[in-house]
């Protein structure tokens, strides 16, 4: 994503990137836990982010939901893919409500936002509307992926951080520490 900012001379971080996209995977949010959501690691994000926008950084998050529920490995056992990937954009909600619940412990002000619909608990995503929120200093994080069964929310994250002039994109998964060409759990 390129962008005239990435171009300019830094004198820190907050000058490098104005707006950044953070992909949070749901494996991130469990900690050492073998499945579900860890209160001290979400904590934990919680206080990056704030520390992150401190520096008058404009944050946003798409949140996956693998620590819960995994719409492919469903479908391979005989349900339904496109039942299995919504099951799927319904535990990405309940990691964004778990991460927004700890980021207002920490000070920030958020907005969920969801590919579904799902008013009483998160807005809908509307483009101009997260503009405007992070604008606003808020932290948005987008749920329910694109809404759309056999898109993962690592797609989401691509699509949402072009929607909203992200300058980067930056990945939090599980067990990645660095890049590879192939999976690195598949291929030691």
């Amino acid at each position: 994503m390129s962008s005239p900012a990435l171009a300019r001379e830094s004198s820190g971080p907050a000058s490098r990137y104005s707006r950044v996209m953070l992909k949070l995977s749901g494996q991130a949010l469990q900690g050492d836990a073998e499945f579900g959501i860890d209160p001290t690691t979400v904590e934990y994000v919680a206080r990056q982010v704030a520390g992150i926008q401190a520096l008058g950084v404009q944050v946003c998050a798409v949140i996956g939901g693998g620590n819960i529920w995994r719409g492919a490995p469903a479908s391979h056992r005989g349900m339904d893919r496109a039942t299995a990937d919504y099951m799927g954009m319904l535990a990405t909600m309940i990691n964004a409500l778990a991460l927004q619940a700890s980021m207002e412990r920490a000070g920030l002000d958020t907005r969920v936002q969801s590919a579904i619909s799902m008013v009483e608990i998160a807005e809908p995503y509307i483009r101009r509307r997260a503009i405007r929120h992070l604008e606003k200093g808020r932290v948005v994080i987008f749920g329910a992926g694109t809404g759309n069964p056999y898109f993962s929310a690592d797609t989401a994250a691509a699509l949402r951080s072009l929607e909203i002039g992200a300058e980067v994109l930056l990945m939090a998964k599980n067990r990645v520490d660095g890049v590879y060409d192939s999976d690195p759990q598949q291929k030691p």
